[in-house]
């Protein structure tokens, strides 16, 4: 089911326009794999379940006019999104008792430190953590004698959504003699991630921070400093074994120059001829970054699956793409 309403407004002679779109849809009976006790002789099932309630807005703002040899274009674009897993499976019946069993929670993608759940009022991209031992105040327990942290690899505790709060783009586009610019500005604000690769570089000691504590005198946690080589082979990753999730959690908001471009349009009609245009511009796309705290680019992502999200294992780094365009008219 899809329920939408739309708006879309022209003012001051079409130079100002707004298009606006809140939608909301139910998604009922999707594909979902659970996994199997191996005494049952398998190791999982796929059934139909679940309803899953989104809802967002998309606004889309532009404005455009000219002064003399002068034109100027701006734009700008917002969307959120919110989803709510409003139930998994109520009805389920084990296939192997025959006997009513309701799933309420499901680990959909997990690695050593990280989780994805779907839970019942939950949202789909929730992550999951294990983490260190704290105590009765919330601080992390480091034993008095031998200054050491202990690990609860498995307990685990919801730390936030690899999905964003919204995103924002804004666009320019100037023109003036025949000169062309134009840059994209592109935000992803809120959601966080999960970076394995952090963990398994501090679990060898080959991470900056890492090299940092031991120069410092060790790691500082509740504000004093705890030996550094004990603390990062506890709470990081020996490959795909280990690590403590809690101590890799990142924002994932970002912003970004996404593209950029300089032109020029050569005044070829003057020059007579069968060519009518003539454009040559220079083309730059995700230059860099404004804003970032991750240690990797918060836009790339383990999978193309629904799952697998917020997770960094040792992924390929984003590129910065340069290059140039000629077109031509006849």
């Amino acid at each position: 089911m899809l329920d939408a309403a739309g708006l879309n407004l022209a003012m001051f002679d079409s130079k100002f326009r707004l298009d606006a779109t809140f939608y909301y849809s139910r998604t009922l009976n999707q594909f979902f794999e659970r996994q199997l006790a191996p005494s049952t002789g398998y190791t999982s099932e796929i059934f139909n379940g679940g309803r899953v309630d989104n809802k967002g807005i998309e606004l889309s703002a532009r404005f455009s006019n000219t002064w003399g040899d002068l034109s100027w274009t701006t734009y700008l674009n917002y969307s959120i999104n919110r989803n709510t897993v409003k139930d998994l499976a109520s009805d389920y019946v084990d296939p192997i008792t025959g006997e009513p069993a309701p799933l309420t929670e499901m680990i959909m993608a997990s690695t050593s430190m990280y989780q994805t759940r779907v839970t019942k009022g939950g949202s789909i991209g929730d992550i999951y953590v294990n983490t260190l031992k704290t105590d009765e105040h919330g601080y992390i327990h480091v034993h008095p004698i031998d200054q050491t942290v202990t690990t609860q690899p498995d307990q685990w505790i919801k730390v936030g959504n690899a999905s964003p709060k919204y995103n924002l783009g804004w666009g320019n586009d100037l023109h003036y003699k025949g000169i062309n610019l134009g840059f994209l500005i592109t935000a992803r604000v809120g959601g966080i991630g999960i970076s394995q690769t952090q963990a398994v570089l501090d679990y060898y000691g080959a991470s900056k921070q890492t090299e940092d504590a031991r120069l410092n005198g060790g790691v500082i946690v509740n504000g004093r400093p705890i030996p550094a080589q004990d603390f990062y082979q506890k709470v990081g990753s020996a490959g795909q074994s280990g690590g403590i999730g809690a101590w890799y959690v990142y924002s994932a908001t970002n912003v970004r120059l996404g593209e950029l471009t300089l032109g020029y349009d050569f005044p070829v009609q003057k020059w007579g001829g069968f060519v009518k245009g003539l454009n040559v511009s220079l083309i730059g796309k995700n230059l860099f970054f404004f804003y970032r705290k991750a240690p990797y680019d918060p836009e790339l992502t383990a999978s193309t699956g629904t799952y697998m999200q917020g997770i960094d294992n040792f992924m390929s780094p984003s590129l910065r793409t340069l290059g140039f365009s000629v077109k031509v008219q006849f």
